[in-house]
């Protein structure tokens, strides 16, 4: 699970290797798309791509949402435990395509 829900469904805490997984098949799937780029020759920004995918998923409030709808909570991002390492994580996943 790619969090944890405290007992009093009051707070979330993103788990690291779950969360580092889900991000490293996020970054397959940007790396598949960077060679077909180069295969055709084609420009890119490994790091605007990165960016994108990353903004597009709303990964932090996708977790709440889950939650709110599974667990009939009425979480908020400010109830994730563990945000700004988390946020951390996101930043050196972006951080690996900043110099592609």
């Amino acid at each position: 699970m790619i969090a944890t829900l405290n007992k009093t469904k009051t707070a979330l805490t993103i788990n690291r290797q779950e969360f580092k997984l889900a991000l490293g098949k996020i970054g397959d799937g940007i790396d598949k798309q960077i060679t077909s780029l180069k295969k055709a020759k084609q420009s890119y920004n490994a790091s605007e791509m990165a960016h994108e995918v990353i903004n597009e998923a709303n990964i932090f409030e996708a977790i709440i949402e889950g939650f709110n709808e599974a667990e009939g909570t009425n979480l908020k991002l400010a109830d994730i435990t563990n945000l700004d390492v988390a946020q951390g994580w996101v930043d050196e996943f972006l951080e690996k395509y900043s110099g592609l």
